[in-house]
């Protein structure tokens, strides 16, 4: 029989000890187990944060006219207008991408950008190879927040470009595209405001093209640097701005316009100052009928600031009694299948050009969306562009109604969701004074196109 060691308190007193102290160090080693994971995600955190991103944008693709030949990358667009209904009717080649870095140093962040654009279209202000394709630069500037001294704003230098456009139309109402310096989100009232400068110079070349067909001539080879001071507020729904232009010449240009026929020659003087301003008003339903969004957008521009109302920066100059004014309506519908985009917008410029000169556009259209599942859309654009154009002597107007079908391939529904794949098929009236000689297989005595084609479009 086994002897049966009887046990005492002191016995039990050195048991507890060593159960106490196990139980100590297991908890001991699980919280120094938590504090290396807690260290080990914020690294991980860090390094996600810090590593490079890419962001972008493209749409690549073709167009064929009815003769099943080749349309280019022509965009089907009514001359003397400001944009274009996109869907089927712009160009088949463009993509933008971008490189972004952060650093984060004691709370204080930095983050860089770095972006490259290419297309395959005439633009006035970008090298072009012996193809007529050009790469460009689009951004390069650097953001800095959290600042010991600032810690709620945030600082930027470089070369911006920001914008907020009328997608519809393809047509950018508000931009910075220029080397700049400027701070944003400096608290004031119940809103936040923004301020920079900005400084460009006019197009390189003595003479240039614009986006109308307008040829212009600086005397003397003359390059005027345009200075901006800018400030943007914004608060609630409400989203205000405003910019005050100087210029370093009031050196004096020609125009050469072709305007209904007919060419003539012009002289216009380099505004030595100008200013914009703009208020938009956000309304979060469609007229309050539906589910949906608002835009309500007026501005105006003076001077230097009419070249191109509503960008700062990479525009050329307007003449020196240049006044240009815009309002547009620009809604978004959500029902249960159909989404629909709809645009109402009415633009004015006299004496931009040169004195005597006034352009008139105007827009009504929309495109819907309907969807038969998550992944396949039935997309339709309709519109009308009316424009008119005069000097002292001449004048001539008329308007572009353009019809397209496109069935989409998309992710999920909804309307600004990309990637798409899109089969398109556009169908184009000219009106007036205007005809189809611009386009690709297409002559003066064509008033009517039609052209389709295939697109990927995304952005990311």
């Amino acid at each position: 029989m086994k002897n049966i060691i009887p046990l005492n308190i002191a016995h039990m007193i050195c048991a507890g000890l060593v159960v106490m102290s196990v139980n100590t160090n297991a908890e001991d080693l699980s919280q120094a187990n938590a504090a290396a994971i807690e260290k080990m995600q914020a690294q991980l955190d860090t390094q996600k944060e810090e590593a490079v991103q890419w962001n972008g944008y493209f749409r690549a693709g073709f167009t064929s006219n009815e003769n099943g030949s080749g349309s280019g990358n022509t965009t089907i667009k009514a001359p003397n207008s400001g944009g274009f209904y996109r869907l089927g009717g712009g160009e088949s080649n463009y993509a933008a991408t971008a490189l972004s870095r952060k650093f984060n140093v004691n709370g204080a962040w930095a983050k860089a950008y770095f972006g490259l654009v290419y297309e395959d279209r005439d633009a006035r202000r970008w090298v072009f190879d012996t193809q007529d394709k050009t790469i460009f630069m689009d951004k390069a500037y650097v953001e800095m927040g959290n600042l010991s001294f600032a810690p709620d704003v945030t600082f930027w230098a470089g070369r911006v470009n920001w914008s907020d456009d009328i997608h519809i139309l393809d047509r950018k109402y508000y931009e910075i595209r220029s080397p700049g310096i400027g701070v944003k989100g400096i608290d004031l009232g119940d809103g936040k405001m923004d301020l920079f400068i900005t400084s460009h110079d006019s197009d390189n070349d003595k003479t240039y093209t614009d986006e109308s067909g307008t040829t212009v001539t600086y005397d003397d080879e003359a390059r005027p640097r345009t200075h901006t001071l800018g400030v943007e507020y914004r608060t609630g729904q409400w989203w205000f701005a405003g910019s005050l232009q100087t210029n370093s010449d009031d050196s004096r240009y020609s125009v050469t316009k072709t305007i209904n026929g007919v060419t003539g020659v012009y002289t216009g003087k380099a505004a030595t100052a100008g200013a914009h301003v703009m208020a938009r008003y956000t309304q979060p339903s469609y007229f309050g009928l539906t589910d949906g969004r608002v835009k309500y957008v007026a501005q105006y521009a003076t001077g230097t600031a009419a070249a191109f109302l509503g960008r700062n920066g990479d525009t050329n100059q307007s003449n020196d009694d240049g006044q240009n004014y815009r309002v547009f309506v620009d809604g978004l519908a959500t029902f249960d299948q159909w989404e629909i985009n709809t645009i109402a917008l009415f633009q004015h410029k006299e004496d931009v050009d040169f004195d005597g000169s006034e352009n008139t556009w105007w827009t009504l259209g929309a495109r819907s969306a309907y969807y038969l599942n998550d992944n396949l859309a039935l997309q339709f654009e309709a519109g009308y562009n009316g424009s008119s154009y005069s000097s002292a002597t001449t004048k001539e107007e008329g308007g572009l109604a353009t019809f397209t079908f496109a069935p989409t391939l998309k992710l999920k529904k909804a309307f600004f969701s990309r990637p798409e794949i899109r089969f398109y098929a556009t169908y184009a009236k000219f009106t007036g004074d205007y005809n189809a000689a611009s386009l690709d297989g297409y002559n003066k005595n064509d008033d009517d196109s039609f052209t389709f084609g295939a697109q990927a479009e995304i952005w990311f």
